[in-house]
């Protein structure tokens, strides 16, 4: 609650109330003469000397009229009345305050002990910044008791602040008052998960003109953003497209609504490091934009290889202290670019992404310019600005409202990888009941499953499902004779199309794979199941039948399987013939697998 001070007559006719809020935010409100103005400031009841000049300057700034004398009678109103509001916790902190002075300070953007806590994030209030903790749990439903603001966090070994303004690397989260906090709230309060998608499904097509199912995506992943610190893992999305395809128009709208949302051109590892810290994962939303060379960098490819996962952490010398540090890597990521990284050194990445091809589209408004208001955009662009802020401030106050709210487990009838990106994102959209809700949640479905068609189709492309049928016929042939390496790199050249150079006898030119080198081929060989064993002579091949089997159904190879027991048991046979084509190769597989094996 908020401790009510006694105003003195000489200031009765400049100030109606002075109110110390949970001993950290002195609120001043100005009478009518100066339109009732209210005016929040950070108060440091344990440095009250420079809390008191810190709080002069700012009223000097907001109310330009104020007297020396006025500012003198403030101050010491307020000094007179702090020491009475300070309890025994506050005393305790105080304490703990002055030893902090001693510990390491760290600015983050948000914590919350790892989902063990309650979630403090970051904001600045008239340019001033705090950490917010909503509470409105039990019932509780007065707000003053509900909103927690502190200035720090103070723990064992260390002292984390929230960022000033110039300190960040996102657009903040920014508020007037304690009283706009509370308008927010109240805003929050009627929405649902739902609701929230309606509305920016709503914004969103007004600037991106694509198809429904990347509107959609964006949609999803936006929403996604504000609670990716409550799943363990979470997809990338790609956005690749030529010049004038609107792609970074998309970067630049999920940048306005996205959480803390870092928008970086031709991105350089320390720049990332720094965004995503080392105190607690997904303190950002991550976009890479122009990031057509990060398949290039090794330390990018870490950094895309792990931050899927919301426990990994990629460890990096500090350059200054010569001690290894380690970094979180887990945040929802857009990838921008004219290409996707290459299959050949990126495949893991690729394996974790939706790859959106965009074209030129006629959006009914330039996002861009929206964001950048100027005269020239008049009332309507000014109207469409303050949408998306406000937008953006319900979504950030609707997950400190609802961060602990129980996630449900739900089957989607899919496994492995494409179940780790898509179950998170619909278990955000849990227990639809009206027919709103069921519809919205039809069309998430839908979504997803155009996208994995998309998805896997790609992989019918890839140098794995190339290989996987030659892998099968040669599986076949070892039933009678030894497999040799040379055997599989001759059969490579006549079912792929490409150049061979006898002058180069290790490479072969494809046309859809670049070139394939006999000495590294063997690594991807490894992973479909074919391990090999070296001999005088030769090189022999040893086929993991049941690990072949399982990477040709994930590459979605349809096989004819005659299946026997060679120890005395019941057969069944299945007679279905299927031919696989890859890249213009027809290849008719009868593959024969025994029950024992499998």
């Amino acid at each position: 609650m908020a401790k009510v001070f006694e105003i003195p007559k000489e200031l009765n006719h400049l100030i109606s109330d002075i109110n110390l809020y949970q001993g950290r935010i002195i609120q001043i409100t100005f009478t009518d003469k100066y339109n009732h103005k209210e005016i929040d400031i950070p108060f440091d009841t344990t440095d009250i000397s420079n809390s008191l000049n810190r709080m002069s300057k700012k009223l000097e700034k907001e109310i330009s009229s104020i007297s020396i004398e006025e500012l003198n009678e403030i101050e010491n109103t307020v000094s007179l009345n702090v020491p009475k509001s300070v309890n025994d916790d506050d005393n305790t902190e105080q304490k703990t305050h002055q030893q902090s002075k001693k510990i390491r300070e760290i600015t983050v953007n948000k914590y919350s002990q790892n989902r063990k806590g309650d979630l403090h994030e970051s904001i600045l209030i008239d340019n001033d910044p705090l950490f917010l903790n909503i509470d409105l749990t039990d019932g509780n439903n007065n707000l003053d008791d509900g909103i927690k603001l502190s200035t720090s966090i103070v723990e064992n070994s260390r002292m984390l602040c929230p960022p000033s303004l110039e300190e960040y690397l996102h657009n903040p989260y920014e508020f007037s008052s304690i009283d706009e906090i509370k308008l927010f709230i109240e805003k929050a309060k009627n929405e649902t998960i739902f609701s929230l998608f309606l509305k920016a499904n709503s914004i969103i097509p007004k600037y991106i003109d694509q198809d429904t199912y990347i509107i959609n995506l964006n949609t999803i992943d936006i929403l996604f953003s504000y609670f990716q610190d409550r799943f363990n893992t979470t997809h990338y999305t790609g956005i690749f497209g030529d010049n004038g395809s609107g792609k970074s128009s998309i970067g630049d709208l999920v940048e306005a609504l996205a959480y803390r949302a870092v928008n970086t051109t031709d991105p350089t590892p320390p720049n990332i490091f720094r965004s995503l810290g080392s105190i607690e994962a997904g303190q950002i939303t991550l976009i890479l934009d122009e990031a057509e060379k990060i398949d290039q960098s090794p330390e990018m490819m870490s950094i895309l290889k792990t931050g899927y996962d919301f426990r990994k952490q990629v460890s990096r010398i500090n350059q200054n202290s010569g001690k290894p540090e380690k970094f979180y890597t887990y945040c929802s990521k857009h990838i921008i670019g004219e290409r996707p990284p290459s299959q050949n050194i990126a495949k893991g990445v690729l394996d974790r992404t939706f790859s959106l091809v965009v074209y030129y589209g006629k959006p009914a408004y330039d996002i861009k310019e929206i964001l950048n208001p100027t005269e020239t955009g008049g009332k309507e662009y000014e109207e469409l600005y303050n949408e998306i802020l406000e937008f953006r401030k319900i979504l950030f106050i609707y997950r400190l409202v609802h961060f602990k709210d129980a996630i449900p487990n739900i089957d989607i009838s899919i496994s492995g990888r494409n179940k780790e990106l898509v179950k998170p994102y619909l278990q955000l959209f849990p227990n639809p009941k009206t027919e709103e809700e069921i519809k919205i949640y039809k069309e998430l479905e839908n979504t997803f499953q155009t996208l994995l068609k998309i998805k896997n189709n790609k992989k019918d492309f890839t140098i794995e499902a190339a290989l996987i049928p030659i892998v099968i016929e040669l599986m076949e042939k070892s039933k009678t004779k030894t497999i040799a390496f040379s055997d599989f790199w001759s059969e490579l050249k006549y079912q792929i199309n490409g150049y061979f150079d006898e002058k180069k006898p290790n490479e072969y030119h494809t046309e859809e794979f670049g070139t394939i080198y006999r000495n590294s081929i063997s690594n991807v060989l490894q992973k479909l199941g074919v391990d090999s064993k070296r001999h005088n002579r030769y090189t022999e091949l040893i086929f993991n039948h049941k690990k072949i089997m399982k990477n040709a159904f994930q590459y979605n190879i349809s096989i004819q399987t005659k299946i026997e027991d060679s120890v005395s048991c019941e057969c069944s046979e299945h007679t279905l013939e299927d031919t696989v084509e890859n890249n213009n190769i027809s290849v008719k597989i009868i593959v024969m697998k025994t029950l024992a094996r499998l």
